[in-house]
């Protein structure tokens, strides 16, 4: 059976205003697990959609259907903010990418950004964002740096492994 879309974008709008609340992205998979069971086990997100599912089915559906693009919303909305940091705007990008998020611009300078657990492959991909254009690494925006990557040394990990790169600078937003 299929979940009226009325009925989707409310469950769904509930679930993202929730995990706003809980600062979805900084909880660890132990957290995130326990909420799936709460929604799941509750009367206004997981029994409203088992009135139109199998109630086995609920938990995933919640998982990877309602909350899949959750994060990468959350992250695509920092754009206005990497745009600052560069000191352009967006007539000046050329091309614009996801998994990491990223652009390019005008002037062959990429950027790249993501959360601060997912540094590897953010360098990795800006690397060869730029390698594959001729263009210039300019900068890596890493988002929740809290706790694992609060530590000074930590920090100096990821920035040492961006110089090496060539990635100019490094920007720490938790």
């Amino acid at each position: 059976m299929r979940i009226p879309t009325d009925v989707r974008i409310r469950v769904k709008g509930c679930l993202w205003e929730q995990a706003d609340k809980l600062e979805w992205d900084s909880l660890g998979s132990v957290e995130k697990a326990r909420h799936y069971t709460q929604w799941t086990d509750s009367q206004a997100i997981g029994g409203v959609l088992s009135t139109y599912m199998d109630p086995r089915s609920v938990r995933v559906y919640i998982k990877d259907t309602l909350l899949k693009g959750y994060s990468r919303y959350k992250l695509n909305k920092h754009e206005s903010l990497i745009l600052r940091l560069t000191g352009r705007d967006k007539s000046n990008v050329a091309q614009e990418f996801i998994k990491p998020h990223g652009l390019s611009f005008t002037d062959g300078s990429i950027v790249a950004w993501g959360r601060a657990d997912d540094w590897k492959v953010i360098l990795g991909s800006l690397f060869e964002r730029a390698f594959g254009i001729g263009g210039q690494a300019t900068m890596v925006v890493l988002f929740r740096a809290a706790p694992r990557f609060v530590r000074p040394s930590s920090q100096d990990l990821v920035e040492t492994a961006a110089r090496r790169l060539g990635i100019e600078r490094c920007v720490w937003f938790d």
